[in-house]
């Protein structure tokens, strides 16, 4: 017998409720296509995943959500409230779903009968309640999905989901607070759980996964419909490849044993502003535009073969780089014999906003095109201290 749902804790974070809920619903009705719809904040007539569960299409789950995380009680009128706002959902729903964190409960149970009955007298979709207990135990019929959400079920080492994030815009979707406790949780996660997963995704991927989906499920077959899948399809594949790309770049900041050192210590209070600035520079489609800034390049201690290759160009706004020439000027006054084309000397907010973000996005890019992280770490690479700028 398994007492799984009585020691498993809720996840620590909404959105890592809702990848929990994904996972075991992709599971459950063996859909490849369910996607996210919307996102936190934003108004989507109360569904948070759509699917498909068998011949039913749409299905909606909504992953309830409070100011107090995580959810510890569930009322009839949370639920008639979240019924009523998913009636406005398009294309109409054939069911609905409101799982909680909140324990199953037998009065709402029967009050999402009783709504299901009156649904099917006006033609309208069924409705169902699912609590921590059943999700739980649910997830832990799906190997792979308890092994990532609940780290004890893994056959090998633990590799359980340490954070889901998400982006819209080319923006991260968390304020400055709760970025800086992430941070600090996910190095002491890893220490924990070397094998540990992050998730990241970004609503423009899930909105072209819904469109994809909508389409799919059409029963025209026409060229002109097979022509619009392709085109969602291509773009898709390149905000996925993005992703992937954050993914990368984060396992080595809060995971490498020399960068999640460099993130604990000494850029403790700069790690906030330098992960945000790595992941949002990574989405930015505009980041190439050189108009109205000006450049800094950084030396690596060692040049590699492209597409690593041996120096950086680092383009900001003028302002930035203005007042980094000027403090570089100050530095060089004040103390003639130190090297001020270091690294580690740049004007502070332009190295962890700029500069090392740089650095990171041509690691990862070197990584994706087949030069393994052991090359980077043997030319020296993730030794800061050593990289050179200059104006």
């Amino acid at each position: 017998m398994h007492f799984v749902h009585f020691e498993q804790a809720p996840p620590r974070s909404w959105d890592q409720f809702e990848e929990l809920c994904a996972d075991v619903f992709q599971d459950e009705w063996r859909d490849t296509g369910l996607v996210r719809h919307g996102r936190s904040g934003q108004s989507q007539d109360g569904v948070d995943i759509v699917g498909r569960d068998g011949a039913l299409w749409p299905v909606g789950i909504q992953c309830k959500k409070k100011s107090t995380w995580p959810v510890k009680t569930l009322t009839r009128k949370d639920l008639e409230k979240e019924v009523q706002k998913a009636k406005a959902f398009k294309p109409a729903l054939k069911a609905f779903y409101l799982v909680t964190t909140a324990p199953d409960d037998e009065d709402i149970q029967a009050c999402a009968r009783e709504i299901s009955a009156k649904h099917q007298l006006a033609g309208l979709f069924s409705v169902g309640v699912i609590g921590w207990g059943e999700i739980v135990r649910r997830a832990i019929r799906h190997p792979h999905v308890a092994a990532k959400h609940f780290g004890a079920y893994s056959p090998g080492k633990p590799t359980p989901l340490l954070a889901s994030w998400r982006a819209s815009a080319a923006k991260l979707l968390l304020d400055e607070a709760e970025l800086e406790v992430s941070v600090r949780e996910l190095l002491y996660d890893f220490r924990e759980f070397p094998a540990g997963r992050l998730a990241f995704r970004t609503q423009e991927a899930d909105d072209l996964l819904l469109k994809i989906r909508s389409l799919q499920s059409t029963h025209s077959n026409s060229l002109e419909r097979r022509k619009s899948v392709l085109k969602h399809r291509e773009r898709l594949y390149s905000h996925v490849y993005v992703e992937e790309s954050v993914v990368i770049g984060l396992q080595l900041f809060f995971n490498h044993p020399d960068l999640s050192e460099y993130v604990r210590v000494p850029w403790d209070k700069d790690a906030p502003l330098l992960i945000r600035s790595f992941i949002e520079q990574q989405l930015d489609p505009n980041l190439s535009d050189i108009k109205g800034k000006e450049k800094i390049r950084l030396f690596a201690p060692q040049a590699l073969p492209e597409p690593a290759g041996g120096d950086i160009a680092v383009f900001m706004p003028i302002s930035e780089h203005n007042r980094t020439v000027r403090r570089s000027w100050e530095l060089q006054a004040q103390y003639p014999k130190l090297d001020v084309e270091k690294l580690d000397e740049l004007f502070r907010p332009v190295r962890f906003q700029y500069a090392i973000p740089a650095v990171m996005r041509r690691i990862v890019n070197g990584i994706r095109n087949g030069i393994p992280i052991e090359t980077f770490e043997q030319a020296n690479w993730l030794q800061f201290h050593l990289w050179k700028a200059t104006y």
